[in-house]
């Protein structure tokens, strides 16, 4: 106990000499909080600027337009006269979305022909594409059912709003649970956190690990026992290290960015604290490959993208290949990521044991053969780099060291 206890105030005063690592432990997710969190402010996709083309201008007409205007989802910008006009304002990005009405608009409703309203959408952006088109196709089935009741009203003589809801007798409410506003924020602020914080601690121990190579073939390796004890330390330690780090970040979203935490924090503080040791061994691991800090460095940068689109945060896991699911499971964040969002909104996630059982697994099969590779590595440089790097021994006469 007392050598785990030296060898962490050890990776403690390294950890201070090299303050990289803990400016990656600490740092990242925070960074990511106040970029991400600043850029999802406003919370909600609001006004997408829109142009119209209103070919029949008529009464009638007007009024799609005014219940166009009055939506929060979209805002008329552009008015022109010229369905070319309304292409080059789209091509110019002017505007991202455009609402044609034909010159026998009211004529064909008024006849029950049936008009037809040209909507088209710049299609780059699927965000602004899916926002407006739903607005659209609200706006345009209220307005319909609206023009219906009308036309009966006059021609029968009855009630307008009985017919209206005789016209369209089923209604949709909606009702969003969780997340009742939809917004951004809180679907995605979570999980770009949650990736920042994980590879702040690869760097971290990436760092830490690799260290210890760099110092055996500097010839200043200063720790003559057990390679396993070291590692040890290092675990401990950056776990300690790590979670102080999460608890900061819990705390700037709550506080912060407003986002409210309706689990128990104990539940989201242990699952926390087994996915942290998933991470540190995953990092033990895939440094432990590479002899130098620069070459893991290179290695690991590559992983956050893939690993956040793996874990099925943005794009459900269960719409990929069956292959790429298998390897999702190998990634630490797969099963951390989504369950954080859930106990944050929700207050509950019915996977959470199974994700305990998943980081689990993961911890036990990382860090075993992390630590078969860093002990095996380190004798190796012992071994290669101890006789070139020490003092040189008295030499006999006949050429052979002496004791």
């Amino acid at each position: 106990m007392m050598k785990l206890l030296q060898a962490m105030k050890r990776e403690l005063g390294l950890a201070v000499r090299d303050p990289r690592r803990l400016i990656f432990l600490f740092g990242a997710a925070v960074a990511y909080l106040i970029v991400f969190g600043l850029l999802y402010v406003p919370n909600l996709v609001k006004d997408v600027p829109c142009v119209v083309y209103d070919a029949e201008n008529s009464h009638f007409s007007r009024e799609l337009v005014r219940d166009i205007e009055s939506s929060d989802s979209m805002k008329a910008t552009v008015f022109v006269n010229s369905e070319e006009e309304m292409q080059r304002a789209l091509n110019m990005k002017q505007a991202y979305a455009a609402i044609e009405i034909p010159s026998d608009f009211s004529k064909k409703v008024k006849t029950g022909q049936g008009a037809d309203v040209l909507y088209m959408a710049n299609g780059a952006n699927i965000i602004l594409t899916n926002i407006t088109s739903s607005a659209m196709q609200d706006i345009l089935a209220a307005f319909s059912d609206r023009a219906a009741a009308e036309r009966t009203a006059l021609r029968t003589g009855g009630d307008e709003q009985l017919l209206e809801h005789m016209i369209s007798p089923v209604h949709v409410h909606l009702r969003v649970l969780y997340n009742t506003t939809q917004g951004y924020m809180f679907f995605f602020l979570l999980g770009l956190a949650m990736v920042a914080f994980q590879q702040g601690i690869f760097f971290a121990v990436g760092a830490a690990v690799d260290g210890e190579y760099e110092q055996v073939q500097a010839g200043t390796h200063d720790w003559h026992f057990s390679s396993l004890l070291l590692l040890a330390a290092k675990f401990v330690l950056y776990w300690v290290l790590a979670m102080l780090s999460y608890l900061l970040v819990v705390f700037l979203v709550q506080y912060v960015f407003e986002i409210p935490l309706k689990a128990p924090l104990g539940t989201l503080l242990t699952l926390a604290g087994i996915f942290v040791a998933a991470a540190i061994s995953f990092a033990m691991f895939f440094s432990a490959i590479f002899n130098c800090e620069m070459e893991f460095v290179r290695a690991i940068i590559m992983y956050p993208v893939p690993a956040f689109i793996f874990t099925g945060y943005t794009w459900p896991q269960e719409s990929m290949p069956l292959w790429l699911q298998h390897v999702a499971a190998a990634f630490p964040l797969s099963w951390f990521s989504n369950t954080v969002r859930e106990l944050f909104l929700a207050g509950h996630s019915p996977r959470l044991a199974e994700d305990y059982q998943a980081l689990a697994i993961l911890i036990a099969v990382f860090f075993s053969f992390g630590v078969l590779i860093f002990c095996l590595k380190m004798r190796h440089f012992r071994k290669k780099y101890g006789q070139m790097n020490a003092v040189e021994p008295e030499t006999a006469p006949t050429g052979q060291v002496r004791g």
